[in-house]
C-alpha cells in the first residue's frame, strides 16, 4: 500500500511552492495590511489562472477533474506561505458543499468558481455543534437572521449558509449585495484573513439541500475539511521551524550559535517530531479521502485535525520563544505563524468535539479492528 503522492502531484507541489515562494512573502502580506487590503486579488487572479481553483471540480463544470489528494498538496503550500487568498472557504469548502446538490444554481456557481471568477463565504456545522443552534431561519424563498462568523464573508460574491426551514436542517445560497443582507464586520485573532457576520432581513435565497442530504453532505465536508486543514496546518507548522532553526544558527550568544545549546536542541527537536507525527496522520487522512469509507474518514479525521493542531501551535509558539524579545514584535515574522495556528485551531470546532469524534464507538471499532 503506498501512501506517498504520485509524481504528478509532487510535481504540483513543486509548481505551487515555487510560484508561493516568489508571489507571497510576509513582504508582501504588510503591503496588503498597510494598505488595508481585504486579501492579495493579484495572488488569486494567478492561482486562478494556474487552475488551482478547478482542480477538484469536474470536468463537466469547466474543472480538471482531479481530486482530493491534489487539493491536499496545494492546502500544505498555501499553509506554508500563509496565503492571503480565500482558497479555503470557496475551494475547500463552498465548491465542495455545492457538488452535493442538483441545483442548476449550484451548478453554475460551481463553473464560476472554477474559472476564479466568483469568491464563495460557507458556513460550516462542526462538531460540537448542532443544526437546531443555527440562527438562521428559511422560509423556502427568504433568509433571515444574523450568521455566525464567516472568513472573507464581506469580500464573497456569494454565501452558502446553514439554516433552519420549519426545524428542519436546510444549506441555502444566497447573493451578496441583494437588499437587505449586510455584512457587518467582526474582529480576526488572524489579521491576515478578515471575518463578518451576515445579516440578513428577507433576503431572497435558494435552498440547495434539506434534510438528511444536508447533515451528510455536512458531515462529510467537514471531515475532508479536517484532513485538508491538517495539511495546511503541517505547511505552516514546517514554516514556522525553519524559521526558528534559521534564527538559531545566525543569532550568537557568548561567541556561539543559540542552535548550539542544547535547550534551543530539544525544542526543534521536538517541533520535528510532532510535526512527523501529523504528517503521518494527515497522509492516513488524504488515503480516507481518496479510497476510506465514511467510518474511516472520521476517524482519520479527527485524529488528523488533533495531531496537526498541536503541531502548528507548538511551533508557533516555540518558534517565538527562541527568537526571544524580537519574537514578540512586529518586525519579526514568528506573530504571523502564532496567529494563524490559534486560528486554524477553533476554525473548526472545540478540540474536545474532536476528540469526542475520535473516541466515538465507530472510531472504536475501527482502531480495534486494526
Amino acid at each position: 500500500m503506498n501512501f506517498d503522492f504520485s509524481d504528478e502531484q509532487r510535481m504540483l507541489r513543486d509548481q505551487s511552492r515555487r510560484l508561493l515562494s516568489e508571489v507571497s512573502d510576509f513582504h508582501t502580506v504588510r503591503q496588503m495590511l498597510q494598505a488595508q487590503q481585504s486579501f492579495n486579488s493579484d495572488l488569486w487572479q494567478q492561482v486562478a489562472e494556474m487552475g488551482w481553483p478547478a482542480v477538484a471540480i469536474g470536468e463537466e463544470q469547466g474543472g480538471l477533474g482531479l481530486g482530493m489528494l491534489e487539493l491536499c498538496v496545494l492546502a500544505e503550500e498555501l499553509g506554508r506561505t500563509l496565503a492571503p487568498i480565500p482558497f479555503q472557504s470557496t475551494v475547500l469548502l463552498a465548491a465542495e458543499l455545492l457538488k452535493f446538490s442538483a441545483a442548476p444554481e449550484a451548478q453554475d456557481l460551481l463553473q464560476a468558481i472554477a474559472s476564479g471568477e466568483a469568491i464563495v463565504a460557507a458556513g460550516l456545522v462542526a462538531p460540537g455543534q448542532s443544526w437546531a443552534d443555527q440562527p438562521m431561519q428559511f422560509d423556502g424563498k427568504t433568509l433571515t437572521g444574523r450568521s455566525r462568523p464567516l472568513a472573507y464573508a464581506a469580500q464573497s460574491h456569494y454565501a452558502l449558509l446553514p439554516a433552519q426551514q420549519a426545524g428542519r436542517p436546510v444549506m441555502v445560497l444566497v447573493k451578496l449585495g441583494d437588499a437587505g443582507l449586510q455584512p457587518v464586520a467582526l474582529n480576526s485573532p488572524d489579521e491576515i484573513i478578515p471575518f463578518a457576520a451576515l445579516q440578513a432581513d428577507g433576503v431572497s435565497a435558494i435552498g440547495l439541500l434539506a434534510g438528511a442530504p444536508a447533515i451528510a453532505a455536512m458531515q462529510q465536508v467537514v471531515d475532508q475539511s479536517a484532513i485538508l486543514t491538517a495539511f495546511e496546518q503541517i505547511g505552516g507548522a514546517e514554516a514556522a521551524c525553519e524559521l526558528a532553526r534559521n534564527y538559531a544558527l545566525e543569532r550568537h550568544t557568548f561567541g556561539r550559535p543559540i542552535g548550539s545549546y542544547q535547550a534551543i536542541k530539544h525544542k526543534l527537536a521536538d517541533m520535528s517530531v510532532k510535526i512527523e507525527l501529523a504528517r503521518s496522520n494527515a497522509y492516513y487522512g488524504a488515503w480516507a479521502l481518496h479510497a476510506g469509507s465514511p467510518q474511516e474518514r472520521a476517524l482519520a479525521a479527527a485524529t488528523c485535525r488533533l495531531s496537526a493542531t498541536e503541531a502548528f501551535e507548538y511551533a508557533a509558539r516555540e518558534c517565538l520563544h527562541i527568537h526571544g524579545g524580537i519574537g514578540y514584535t512586529s518586525e519579526a515574522d514568528c506573530h504571523f505563524f502564532y496567529k494563524r495556528s490559534r486560528l486554524l485551531a477553533v476554525t473548526l470546532g472545540e478540540p474536545g468535539a474532536w476528540v469526542d469524534q475520535l473516541l466515538s464507538d465507530a472510531s472504536l471499532q475501527l482502531l480495534k479492528a486494526h
